[in-house]
């Protein structure tokens, strides 16, 4: 495949060209279901607060942890000025990510909501529920309030179908600005099966994404636990190829057709391959599946979407152009988007694109890409310059 060339640096009037840029990964407001600080508490039913001050928040999870060198795996310098835990100051994630970048936009993932919520725990599932209700009024009214640039992800209880419908019918009819539902990646049975379809279902009604990231427990594999943290940081991508499966196998897009999946710190390169394996499966064994009406790699193609952040980082740069001339010729350019994974040791910023990449291409990455998904305007004028002069951070 050819090798790009760096971009030049374009120039307008005499100005330099700025790239609009959204953040699909921002973790801010983070730790609140493991310490019940600040003013969540408040959000939770006096019930259920008592029961948190009494007993605590647990979870299998915990169990599944592995050490790592800081507790919120977090860049040294995103503690808060005044305090407190990384991405939990509002002011100060304005400062570090939304203002030095210029962005017109951001997504706040909170994994720990996305983890406590979801109605498989071991502590009362009515306090599942009242944690969903709790954690995205949280973000409603102290984050969404506080900068327009912000976009929350809706927590549901997915393990209670009824109550997550709900829980997302609650959300995207009050107005706000929820822009997707975020699941973490295991679930009692796969995915696409028949038992979640409500759940797809809404999403479907109101064309908003199902995304999904990484968490704390994702450093077990199908084999056991990870020994090192390094090699868990390795495996984010496996539990990618069950759950694309199941959604495509299940007929899931034949139901809701317009259905929509964001993978989030989860990679791409992984992507093409695997549906070259699902289309030479599917060739042999489609009479299993006589409802799919196209081959496997076509609803990967159209339905699902990839973040940048941990990029593809290859030894030597033309590489990467063959990596994403593998995306770009099976029609997924426009299936990637920048993600910062703010305040996290593996920040990216949005200059560590590679130089390679094209102009056209990084326009697409930084923020047409989400623009188009998620619905969000791109503010002309703002975001970085075309030419990247990547910053020590």
């Amino acid at each position: 495949m050819a090798t790009h060339t760096p971009a030049d640096a374009p120039v307008q009037d005499g100005t330099p060209v700025l790239l609009p840029v959204i953040d699909t990964d921002a973790h801010l407001g983070p730790a609140i279901p493991f310490f019940g600080i600040g003013t969540f508490l408040e959000y939770l039913p006096e019930r259920w607060r008592t029961y948190v001050h009494d007993i605590g928040m647990r979870a299998q999870m915990d169990l599944m942890q592995t050490p790592v060198q800081r507790q919120f795996a977090h860049r040294t310098d995103t503690v808060p000025p005044g305090g407190g835990f990384p991405g939990s100051d509002v002011e100060f994630a304005q400062e570090q990510l939304l203002d030095l970048y210029d962005m017109s936009g951001a997504i706040m993932n909170d994994n720990g909501a996305a983890g406590f919520a979801r109605g498989s725990n071991n502590f009362p599932h009515e306090l599942s529920l009242a944690y969903a209700r709790a954690a995205n009024d949280f973000h409603r009214d102290v984050w969404l309030a506080a900068d327009d640039r912000l976009y929350a992800s809706i927590n549901i209880p997915v393990e209670d179908p009824a109550e997550a419908v709900k829980e997302i019918q609650r959300c995207m009819d009050s107005g706000e600005r929820f822009a997707q539902v975020l699941l973490e990646l295991r679930h009692e049975r796969p995915l696409g099966h028949p038992r979640y379809w409500p759940v797809l279902e809404a999403c479907a009604h109101y064309d908003i994404p199902i995304a999904f990231h990484v968490m704390a427990h994702t450093r077990t594999v199908p084999q056991g636990a990870a020994n090192y943290y390094f090699e868990a940081h390795c495996d984010f991508a496996l539990r990618n190829f069950p759950l694309v499966s199941s959604l495509i196998f299940e007929g899931c897009f034949e139901r809701f057709p317009n259905l929509k999946f964001a993978f989030i710190e989860q990679a791409w390169s992984w992507v093409v391959p695997f549906g070259w394996r699902m289309d030479s499966a599917w060739r042999k064994l489609k009479h299993e599946v006589p409802h799919l009406e196209r081959k496997p790699s076509e609803y990967l193609r159209d339905h699902f979407w990839f973040s940048t952040q941990p990029i593809e980082e290859p030894e030597h740069e033309e590489w990467f152009d063959d990596l994403w001339g593998m995306m770009e010729s099976h029609g997924m350019a426009d299936k990637v988007m920048y993600s910062s994974d703010y305040p996290h040791w593996d920040f990216d910023e949005p200059e560590a694109l590679p130089i390679t990449m094209p102009l056209d291409i990084r326009r697409k990455v930084l923020g047409e890409n989400a623009s188009k998904l998620y619905k969000i305007p791109l503010r002309e004028g703002t975001g970085v310059p075309a030419t990247p002069e990547p910053r020590i951070v």
